[in-house]
C-alpha cells in the first residue's frame, strides 16, 4: 500500500512541476494572465483527478500539453471568455534581408544537416526544442499567435482569420514570415553535428 501512496505522490509532484511551462504556453495564446491561469489550473485538476487514465504511453509533459491544448481551444471558441483587441497590419516588425542567408548563389536552399538523424538522442532533442522555443519567443506577437494557432492548436485558417480579425492574404503572409523567421533563427542558433 505504501508503494501506491509513494507512486501517487510522485505523480502529483511531476504534474505540479510542469505548471510554469503550461502557463507560458497558455499565455502565448490567451494573452490574459487570469484566463491563462484558469486554463492551467483546469489542466492540472484534470490531470490529477484523471491519474488512472494516464497510460504512460507518452510522457507526463506530453499528456499535460494535450490537455492544455483542449482547454485553450475551448476558451478560444467560447466568445464570452475570449476577445481579441483589433490591431492594424504592421509590416515594420520584419527584417526580410536576413532571408538571403538561407539561399545559395543559385537561389536554392542552403544544405542543412537533418537534426533528427539520431532520434534516440533525447538530450539533443531537448536542446533543439529549447532553441525552437527561444526562436518562437522572438517572433512578433501576432505572427507567433497565428503560427501557434495553426501549428500547435491545429485551428483551421478560417477560424484563425476570424479570431485575429485578418484577411486570408494577411494570414498567409503571417504564416510564411513565421516559418521563414523560425528557419533563419534555427539555422543560426541550432548547432548540429
Amino acid at each position: 500500500m505504501s508503494d501506491l501512496v509513494d507512486e501517487a505522490e510522485e505523480y502529483d509532484a511531476q504534474v505540479a512541476a510542469y505548471r510554469p511551462v503550461l502557463l507560458k504556453l497558455a499565455l502565448v495564446q490567451l494573452q490574459d494572465q487570469a484566463t491563462a491561469e484558469d486554463a492551467v489550473q483546469e489542466t492540472l485538476v484534470a490531470a490529477l483527478s484523471g491519474r488512472k487514465s494516464f497510460r504512460q504511453e507518452a510522457s507526463i509533459k506530453t499528456w499535460l500539453v494535450s490537455i492544455l491544448k483542449h482547454k485553450i481551444l475551448d476558451i478560444i471558441r467560447s466568445k464570452k471568455r475570449y476577445q481579441l483587441a483589433p490591431s492594424k497590419f504592421d509590416d515594420s516588425d520584419y527584417d526580410t534581408s536576413a532571408f538571403d542567408a538561407l539561399f545559395d548563389e543559385t537561389g536554392c536552399w542552403r544544405d542543412t544537416k537533418d537534426p533528427w538523424t539520431d532520434p534516440e538522442s533525447v538530450t539533443e532533442r531537448a536542446a533543439f526544442f529549447k532553441v525552437l522555443e527561444a526562436c518562437l519567443s522572438r517572433l512578433p506577437e501576432k505572427t507567433s499567435r497565428a503560427f501557434m494557432m495553426r501549428e500547435w492548436l491545429d485551428i483551421d485558417a478560417d477560424e484563425i482569420q476570424r479570431l485575429l480579425k485578418i484577411t486570408p492574404g494577411h494570414l498567409r503572409i503571417l504564416l510564411y514570415r513565421a516559418r521563414m523567421q523560425l528557419r533563419l533563427c534555427m539555422d543560426i542558433n541550432w548547432r548540429r553535428g
